[in-house]
């Protein structure tokens, strides 16, 4: 098996992987915001009600994203339209997860028992396991920095979407974006702070995905050099071996 396929089959499993253990962290969740009510019916619409959250649906991006990847992962033409920009951006929100849970809400939300197990992955693993795959695989993929652009839309149409909500049912999804409570300036500085956190994380991948790119692009001419030298060197050997040989054949002959 080529070095090629053989990565190519440790990404297509390692996706597998992830997409079966993504899918059952959101199923189990689903499950346990249903069984928590008295009714079925109530209980589906506690558990799509959850999805108001912000690490909720970067998880689910996450899921999504590794499904069609695995759909169409023997039709590149497909494939390569859900990376670069769609798959960086999953990236940075899955990432932003990760880093606001980190330092902003770990200290105030203490699950116990599964609950416990179900934050671990949701705000820790799977963020790590999915950047882990951008390493992986987006290198082969050139970054634009009017990424950033697009990136920070649906963070900023998410805040928006927080702000709304909290003033039509007076139920602010996390404190730090608790304008009443906080007061304007500090809302100003937290939602700053996020936007900075989005914007930070999106330049890091850019910069990471164009600093490899640009290593490996010199890594192959170096090896393009190193080939034609090589070749020019066997091409000189042998000719110097022919003309040896037929200044020996001459000699014998005059002899």
């Amino acid at each position: 098996m080529k070095s090629e396929d053989r990565s190519d089959m440790i990404i297509f499993t390692y996706r597998v992987i992830l997409a079966i253990f993504s899918w059952l962290i959101l199923g189990i969740m689903f499950y346990r915001n249903v069984a928590s009510q008295s009714s079925i019916s109530s209980g589906i619409v506690t558990a799509i009600d959850s999805y108001k959250y912000y690490s909720r649906q970067t998880n689910l991006f996450v899921a999504l994203w590794y499904s069609f990847a695995l759909i169409f992962h023997s039709k590149p033409i497909i494939l390569k339209k859900i990376r670069g920009m769609l798959k960086g951006a999953i990236t940075v929100y899955i990432t932003v997860t990760f880093a606001v849970f980190a330092v902003m809400l770990s200290s105030l939300y203490h699950p116990t028992g599964i609950d416990s197990f179900l934050s671990l992955c949701s705000h820790y693993l799977i963020p790590i396991l999915f950047v882990a795959d951008w390493f992986l695989s987006e290198t082969e993929v050139d970054y634009k920095w009017r990424y950033l652009g697009y990136w920070i839309i649906y963070l900023l149409s998410y805040l928006v979407f927080t702000i709304i909500y909290a003033q039509i049912t007076n139920n602010y999804l996390y404190p730090f974006l608790n304008i009443e409570n906080l007061g304007l300036s500090k809302f100003i500085f937290n939602t700053s702070i996020l936007i900075f956190v989005a914007l930070f994380f999106g330049t890091l991948f850019i910069a990471t995905n164009k600093i490899i790119r640009s290593s490996l692009e010199r890594r192959g001419l170096d090896k393009i050099s190193l080939d034609f030298i090589n070749l020019k060197s066997k091409r000189k050997s042998r000719r110097k071996a022919s003309q040896n040989y037929y200044e020996s054949l001459c000699i014998v002959i005059s002899t």
